[in-house]
């Protein structure tokens, strides 16, 4: 993928207005945050490490799929060539002794299909682990030239049967039935079975950034995928029952494994229950907590799943199945290497599907029978191609090393240790052609940040070295490298550039006078935009036949100076300098540049120290846009925001005004509220149970009504304030009132529904035609914070620049 053109840095914005109403007495109406059910990011350190959280994530990552036929599948996604009927390369007949055996021996155990295929009777696997083998012989046997097995190309793959043992690299349980790996990774030969291999061998090293594709198997007669779904199986629930946690139908099935309390939710919890762990110390002296379970304790537990299973209805299944899928995408995604999409296959006996996932859009085939001779020549032809595509078209980022092995391929990866809590991207490297023409190579030596999930920008930061040898490269201080920051992100093709918005911010700094500017804002070193070719990616394939229905997106690498986290800071008046400081620059880009954050969080803040000072950084502009562009229309199918510390508005659907500057002061607000109630010490959490956690763990719907009672039933009551905090007490008291009066005394509204959507009205309209709802009424608003910001303990902070104070 060749890179695009550097972003022009182009003229400050006009001092933005406070966006006009719309309609009479309502709130102004601007068409820049959607009104999606999905949010950009969630706190992701924040959640906790079960299932059934990490599932209600995956509901709306899921919810937006699209279903195409098989053969569209099989050429847009797997860019199966329209004349593969014709071709040599895939001249897999049925009658192929190879394929034919496979297929035999498979339909046996899966609907008891005996040689002539005439007779047919009960099928021979008792449950779903009886079709693992079978399956993965099958799949193994589909390759190019009359399907010859095992090769010793380098680039060929085999499918081996990976349940009942987790993949390695994430804290919750996740064990895909089969897996797709290079076979060079186990030097396996023509005898040696590979389920064999690994338990010989002992061989547990399999982690999610070796998995190049998973399968997931049911043995439920098709219902699973879509067919034969009126076969309603055991359960005499109907089909638009809530399902039920899995957790709790395994701890009715089996006394032996342990289960949570079921949840009031539609989405699913495998893996949820409280298990016995051990504690560890991550990168950077984080703690979390290790699952230990023995090869038995995972075999009841596969077994007390499969049972559940039996009692869930179709639909209920399909949707526990597509759950399942995307989980095992998700950590792919999030916790292998760096890739922008994955692919799947869940097979229910002789039912399949297809499954791929980016960061636009899940796309499924519609199911299909491989006893249709038609589908299963093209379903050969489909695995064929899939074992044929490069790493690259697998999603593997290029120009990414992994640990100076060839991509994925060299066996030595499995002695490595690659357990729970180290990221195998450290000590991997990246090679690329900077802006200036300069080819460089890092070395990635700490991983800051990994974003869970699959639809969205996911960010990935890391710290790299320049290995670069060249004289003069100013990566290098003394004959040092020197420790810069860099991000890969996948942002909407429309939004501005990070680089561009900051370059933009630093220009009218420098041109102004704002010196005082340069120091709350990053540096970016370079940038390097990556846009998706039309015909030779599938993101580009998919974009051109989905044309507005999938939102297209680029690849950026972004290099910049590397900043301090806030847990770094030790001296309680330091963090309140570093948040006025965000207060203040928030205020100069939003008047002075045009520029709207609108993603505050606490990972977005940052420090430098110059001069034995502090200066507070806001950082990440990736979701931030120009106030001028705000109403022409939003620049992503997603509201902008991380959960935690999204205001009320932005979580809730009836809001139609836009992102307003109030509610990044609102995101303001929670942050020092959840450092100063939910750390004792600066990384140091608080005892069990620890303030507003739901905050961090529910939908968008549960933390809006979180949030509503916290403003409305905390009335009187003192905030949970840590004593090593305590000097935030009574400012965030303050600023707390304010924005609950604001909340309270506005108008209500209300969505009232049409035939052309939904409209806002306000049920006051004569009494409170005059109310700003820019600043709740200036309940929230810039000279509100710094009255309440500009002190510590009595003592004033250091002001570096005065706003606007009717803002």
């Amino acid at each position: 993928m060749e890179p695009l053109s550097a972003n022009d840095i182009t003229a400050p914005a006009p001092l933005p207005q406070t966006p006009k109403p719309k309609q009479d007495h309502g709130p102004p109406v601007v068409e820049s945050t959607p009104m999606s059910r999905r949010c950009t990011t969630h706190a992701e350190d924040e959640v906790p490490k079960r299932a059934d959280v990490v599932n209600k994530f995956l509901e709306d990552d899921i919810s937006d799929r699209l279903e195409v036929s098989l053969d569209d599948f099989a050429t847009l996604i797997l860019d199966l060539p329209a004349d593969w009927q014709i071709r040599d390369d895939f001249t897999l007949l049925p009658d192929s002794e190879a394929v034919k055996d496979a297929f035999a021996a498979y339909l046996k155990v899966a609907i008891g299909e005996v040689d002539g295929g005439d007779q047919k009777r009960k099928g021979m696997a008792g449950h779903e682990s009886g079709l693992y083998q079978p399956l993965a012989n099958l799949l193994n046997s589909l390759r190019d030239g009359e399907g010859r097995r095992v090769g010793k190309d380098i680039d060929e793959k085999i499918f081996y049967v990976q349940d009942p043992r987790p993949v390695l690299g994430s804290l919750i349980a996740r064990k895909p039935d089969l897996g797709g790996i290079y076979i060079e990774l186990l030097k396996l030969t023509k005898n040696k079975k590979l389920s064999d291999h690994l338990a010989k061998k002992k061989i547990v090293g399999v982690f999610w950034g070796l998995l190049l594709y998973f399968i997931e198997v049911k043995h439920e007669q098709g219902r699973f995928v879509g067919l034969n779904v009126n076969k309603e199986g055991p359960s005499s629930r109907s089909q638009s029952d809530t399902l039920p946690s899995i957790a709790y139908l395994v701890s009715q099935s089996t006394a032996s494994v342990p289960a949570s309390t079921p949840l009031n939710s539609t989405s699913t919890s495998f893996g949820d229950e409280h298990r016995p762990g051990v504690t560890i110390q991550n990168q950077g002296g984080k703690k979390k907590t290790v699952e230990i379970l023995t090869s038995q304790d995972y075999q009841e537990r596969a077994e007390a799943e499969r049972k559940a299973e039996k009692v869930l209805t179709p639909t209920q299944g399909q949707h526990l199945t597509r759950i399942q899928c995307a989980s095992y995408a998700k950590e792919m995604l999030s916790k292998g290497f760096i890739r922008s999409h994955a692919v799947g296959i869940t097979a229910d006996d002789t039912s399949l599907r297809f499954q791929y996932y980016d960061r636009s859009k899940v796309v499924e085939s519609k199911p299909f029978n491989i006893v249709n001779d038609e589908v299963k020549k093209l379903f050969m032809a489909m695995v064929c191609q899939l074992n044929k595509l490069s790493t690259e078209n697998l999603g593997f980022i290029p120009n990414l090393d992994l640990d100076g092995f060839d991509h994925l391929r060299n066996p030595k990866q499995l002695k490595l240790p690659h357990k729970n809590g180290i990221d195998p991207l450290v000590g991997s490297t990246y090679a690329f052609t900077g802006s200036d023409g300069r080819r460089r190579r890092v070395k990635i030596t700490k991983v800051l940040y990994r974003a869970e999930g699959i639809i969205g920008r996911c960010s990935i930061v890391v710290e790299v070295e320049c290995l670069c040898t060249e004289a003069g490269c100013d990566w290098h201080e003394e004959g040092q490298a020197t420790t810069k920051v860099m991000k890969i992100s996948f942002p909407s093709m429309t939004r501005p550039s990070e680089d561009g918005l900051i370059g933009e911010a630093r220009s009218k700094a420098e041109s102004s006078g704002d010196l005082w500017a340069l120091n709350h804002l990053p540096e970016v070193i370079d940038s390097i935009t990556y846009p998706y070719h039309e015909e030779t990616t599938v993101q580009g394939r998919l974009k051109k036949h989905l044309k507005d229905d999938y939102e297209e997106r680029v690849m950026r690498v972004t290099f910049s100076d590397k900043l301090q986290p806030l847990s770094d800071l030790e001296d309680p008046r330091e963090f309140a300098q570093v948040f006025y400081d965000i207060l203040q620059i928030h205020q100069w880009l939003y008047e002075r540049v045009g520029i709207l954050h609108r993603d505050l969080s606490s990972g977005n803040i940052m420090y430098r120290r110059k001069n034995g000072k502090v200066y507070g950084v806001l950082n990440d502009f990736d979701l931030s846009s120009r106030v001028r562009d705000m109403d022409k229309g939003p620049t992503s199918k997603q509201r902008t925001g991380t959960r935690p510390f999204m205001s009320l508005d932005l979580l809730n659907p009836v809001w139609v005004g836009g992102h307003l500057y109030r509610h990044d002061l609102e995101s303001l607000f929670y942050i020092m509220l959840c450092l100063a109630c939910r750390y004792e010490a600066p990384g140091v959490a608080s005892p069990d149970p620890r303030p507003y956690s739901e905050w961090f763990s529910g939908t968008d719907a549960q933390i809006l009504n979180s949030k509503s009672n916290f403003f409305l039933n905390a009335l009187g009551e003192d905030l949970p304030v840590q004593t090593y905090f305590s000097g935030f007490e009574q400012g965030l008291s303050d600023i707390f009132e304010e924005i609950r009066s604001g909340y309270t005394l506005r108008p209500r509204i209300h969505s009232k529904k049409s035939g052309k959507g939904s409209e806002v009205r306000n049920r006051n309209t004569s009494r409170d035609a005059n109310y700003e709802w820019t600043t709740l009424d200036m309940h929230v608003s810039y000279a509100m914070m710094r009255s309440m910001m500009s002190s510590f303990e009595g003592k004033p902070l250091e002001t570096r620049w005065v706003g606007n104070p009717d803002h």
